[in-house]
């Protein structure tokens, strides 16, 4: 990370710890192991209640670095931290890294060198990953031998989320252009990815260049939990993105999200959340069937059928 060829676009990676004691130490390493030269840190602990800012302070005084670090006494929301970050960022390109994933060491090299060769219409490129647990164990890659699709995915993205948030690279440019992440949110993916993929391309590099931790208490690992209001995040995401919507294509590929969400908070007995969801569907015969069910509390198996037909004739 000391020699910069003057021709290497200059990478910013804004990494966010909260309560991620057990892993951040082996995070910020995989980032002294970057291949590329050119890069600036931010490292942000969001009011963690554990020995993450200990951890994060010795790591940095042990190696030799140029990370430059913020301390909240109190968790500010993922969103917040960020954008507090992302302020001070001045990379073309921005990765956004949660502390207990891990960069491979030819990470950014690839991402950088892919990402150059793209037209201006690509805001966002996004790797392959490999799935882990806490103990580093492998649980499978993200994509297979399909590949998932690349340039414009505002229809996909309306109806399904399948990218790996980790695994994103993005345009500086983009982030300002959209006014950074939404501050009111629970968490920061879908959003971004709503608004964004409505006015950019995005790319897919196959290769594997992250590990990506599944953990029970990982940012978004919680949508059956009321308290940590992701499903709240979503509700209002959708509905801000149903009033840009300009064709019955892009309502009925919403739909599908929708009810996903509403079968979610169903499951989880969030039946106030699951009937909120309904009301937003735009099909006014599915609005009423799925809220006379969801009222009803008809068995959970009767729901689940209705939503993959709902799925297949949409």
């Amino acid at each position: 990370m000391n020699t910069i060829p003057h021709k290497l676009p200059l990478v910013s990676i804004i990494c966010t710890c909260y309560n991620q004691a057990t892993f951040v130490e082996q995070t910020l390493n995989s980032i002294l192991s970057q291949d590329y030269p050119h890069l600036e840190v931010f490292v942000s602990d969001n009011g963690s209640t554990d020995d993450s800012a200990r951890r994060i302070q010795d790591f940095c005084q042990k190696n030799i670095h140029d990370f430059q670090i913020s301390y909240h006494l109190e968790n500010v929301g993922i969103c917040k931290a960020f954008n507090q970050s992302f302020a001070k960022a001045t990379g073309k390109y921005i990765i956004d890294l949660s502390a207990d994933d891990i960069l491979l060491p030819h990470c950014v090299s690839q991402q950088v060198q892919f990402f150059e060769k793209q037209p201006d219409e690509i805001g966002v490129i996004y790797s392959n990953i490999e799935w882990i647990n806490a103990q580093g164990k492998s649980k499978g890659k993200a994509f297979g031998n399909l590949p998932p699709p690349s340039g414009n995915i505002w229809l996909k993205l309306l109806a399904k989320s399948f990218i790996p948030a980790p695994a994103m690279m993005m345009r500086r440019s983009l982030l300002l252009q959209i006014g950074g992440y939404n501050e009111q949110l629970a968490y920061e993916d879908l959003d971004f990815w709503l608004r964004s993929s409505r006015i950019c391309h995005y790319a897919y590099l196959p290769q594997v260049l992250m590990q990506v931790r599944k953990v029970p208490n990982s940012a978004t690992s919680g949508f059956n939990d009321a308290e940590k209001g992701l499903l709240e995040s979503a509700y209002r995401v959708c509905l801000l993105t149903q009033f840009k919507l300009d064709s019955r294509k892009e309502h009925k590929a919403l739909d599908k999200r929708i009810l996903n969400y509403c079968l979610r908070a169903y499951t989880s007995q969030q039946f106030e959340m699951a009937l909120r969801f309904a009301h937003l569907l735009s099909s006014p015969i599915w609005k009423k069937i799925i809220t006379y069910l969801i009222k009803q509390k008809i068995a959970l198996r009767v729901i689940i059928r209705l939503y993959h037909l709902f799925k297949y004739l949409n």
